[in-house]
């Protein structure tokens, strides 16, 4: 493709010598009808030029229309090459972005997954602490009742923990309720959950905002918006929100 370009003049040079041969024929042909501007020259003063010389004006004229189509079919076919390329670069792109939705998909699976096995170790070990002083103690009545609240105390902070969920790439601005903007991201899914939110860490900037710490009313909610995040991925004003 690029050698097939080297080999054709280039469009400002064939634009340049159309141009110029139109005003070189001009030139004379104001020189014959005496007119020292376009605008001068008039019907009368054209009728007024002889055979003679109207021959080789009008055969210059022939000769530069015939120039004229051949550059227009070059500059065509230019264009089509070039719109033949811009095609192939937006395939590229959208292969690129595909590329990029996959891969937020499997994070977003991980991260659910992660989730789901921290919760599942927590229970089962406070389960077996449960368990085991349960066995240990001679009787019920000598069951320390401060592990008990302890195991429970754990069970709920675990809990508390998992109500939270940190939305990333959402733009951050000087003065911004962001409590309505997280309930438009959510509106995206359908969803009208009731949440309090923060930003977390420095301040960011519009290339780079600060994650949203989100906290639901249940981990039950957290984890089903979890779940409905991907299609984010069709919205074409939160595409980049995960």
């Amino acid at each position: 493709m690029a050698a097939s370009h080297t080999a054709q003049p280039t469009d400002e040079k064939m634009i340049d010598e159309l141009m110029n041969k139109a005003s070189v024929w001009m030139g004379k042909a104001m020189r014959e009808m005496n007119c020292d501007a376009p605008t001068n020259v008039t019907s009368a003063k054209c009728r007024g030029l002889s055979q003679e010389t109207i021959a080789p004006m009008f055969l210059s004229a022939f000769a530069f229309v015939q120039l004229q189509n051949k550059s227009l079919r070059l500059l065509r076919t230019e264009l089509s090459t070039v719109k033949s390329d811009l095609v192939k670069s937006q395939k590229a792109i959208i292969a690129q972005q595909n590329d990029l939705i996959m891969h937020k998909d499997k994070l977003l699976a991980s991260v659910q997954s992660a989730v789901t096995e921290s919760v599942s170790e927590t229970v089962k070990a406070e389960i077996r602490t449960y368990s085991d002083a349960v066995r240990s103690s001679e009787s019920v009545a000598q069951f320390s009742t401060e592990t008990l609240k302890s195991a429970v105390k754990s069970a709920v902070q675990e809990e508390d923990r998992n109500k939270n969920l940190m939305v990333f790439g959402m733009l951050e601005e000087g003065s911004e309720d962001l409590s309505d903007k997280v309930q438009e991201v959510f509106g995206e899914l359908g969803m009208k959950p009731a949440t309090d939110v923060c930003r977390v860490g420095k301040t960011g900037s519009k290339e780079k905002p600060r994650p949203v710490k989100v906290t639901f009313s249940c981990a039950s909610t957290a984890r089903h918006v979890l779940l409905q995040a991907r299609k984010l991925r069709h919205s074409e004003k939160f595409s980049k929100v995960f």
